[in-house]
């Protein structure tokens, strides 16, 4: 392996050319090849980002291609496949969130990635943003003492396409929901033990609407997550509130709100603005424009960064495939409480 990854691409439609426009801006990663099961968007793919090549069978790529690692971006259903297919021919793997569909298919690519021996990462984002490292900086120095609470919520407009199919994993809990539910499992530190799911089914296509969803934890506090596909635009938050105090981001705001017994800078509520390029690494002076551009391109080339010194490194990514799995064992349980509308356990086998 050289100085810099030589990364492949599957699934070459936006978010992929996104995350791949992302690993470039690093300076760390080498564009190697990309795939799509349309040729002319792996084609597209390559003469936007400068892939050396195109193909229009993933399986060719990974078998053909020297490449190091790959990112996989897929529709939902395709992610875990296509992903196996990667670890398995020996490359590294980011998969976008949610990994997979059920805890089960996320834990035969944990096995195949560990058997392997590649680093397994998956893309949940929210984790990346400076006023989110910003507040579980603050959480993991006490600002909040002891967690009595943490809730959020992740919300969109509504669901066409294939994210109105569930069989696909669309609707609002896989979509959205499970980057909240990361983010939730994060700031509370502690396994989920058991859920309750309000659940109401959307006018297209068979997913919910939105979901309600009350999460006991191990540790012995409560969480609440909210998802919806009823807002007319975009909204997300988290708070996370303890005996000695509380903390909240808000989506795509740069602030984090504190009130802290345990910190006396923060005796009062303070709203902290955090830079756009705090928390983050030093990037190359060159790619200063394209990261300006948009914003979610900064907490997209973190995140890449992340994978690859996880890689250069031999350890674990944050978040790794474990991570993933201990979402969608939630989201397990979420789908099962609302088909009995009764208290679900969650399966941490």
């Amino acid at each position: 392996m050289g100085d810099q990854i030589r990364m492949g691409l599957i699934g070459c439609g936006g978010q992929g050319r996104y995350l791949a426009d992302a690993a470039a801006v690093t300076g760390e990663v080498e564009l190697v090849a990309c795939a799509d099961i349309r040729p002319e968007a792996a084609e597209e793919a390559a003469q936007m980002l400068g892939f050396d090549a195109a193909f229009g069978d993933p399986s060719q790529m990974l078998e053909e291609a020297a490449i190091d690692a790959v990112i996989v971006a897929v529709t939902h259903d395709a992610l875990q496949p296509a992903a196996l297919e990667a670890v398995r021919a020996g490359k590294h793997t980011l998969v976008e969130k949610p990994m997979a569909l059920t805890a089960d298919a996320g834990r035969e690519l944990v096995a195949a990635a560990e058997e392997s021996d590649v680093r397994l990462m998956v893309g949940y984002t929210l984790r990346f943003l400076p006023e989110r490292i910003e507040m579980k900086r603050l959480l993991d120095d006490g600002a909040v003492g002891e967690i009595v609470s943490v809730m959020g919520g992740q919300m969109i407009g509504p669901m066409g396409g294939w994210l109105s199919e569930h069989d696909r994993g669309g609707g609002p809990m896989y979509y959205v929901g499970s980057h909240a539910l990361d983010f939730i499992l994060w700031m509370a530190g502690s396994p989920a033990t058991r859920v309750y799911a309000e659940m109401h089914p959307a006018a297209q296509g068979d997913v919910e609407s939105d979901a309600t969803v009350t999460i006991e934890f191990e540790d012995g506090f409560s969480g609440v997550l909210v998802t919806s596909q009823r807002m007319g635009g975009r909204y997300g938050w988290c708070d996370v509130v303890g005996t000695a105090g509380r903390l909240r981001t808000e989506w795509e705001s740069p602030n984090v709100f504190v009130e802290s017994r345990a910190i006396d800078a923060y005796r009062r509520p303070t709203r902290i603005e955090v830079g756009a390029t705090a928390n983050q690494p030093d990037w190359p002076a060159e790619a200063s424009g394209r990261l300006s551009g948009f914003k979610y391109v900064r907490a997209w080339a973190t995140e890449i960064m992340e994978f690859v010194d996880a890689i250069r490194e031999g350890r674990k990514p944050s978040p790794d495939g474990e991570d993933g799995v201990r979402v969608l064992e939630v989201i397990d349980a979420i789908f099962e409480s609302g088909r009995t509308g009764s208290v679900a356990n969650v399966d941490r086998r």
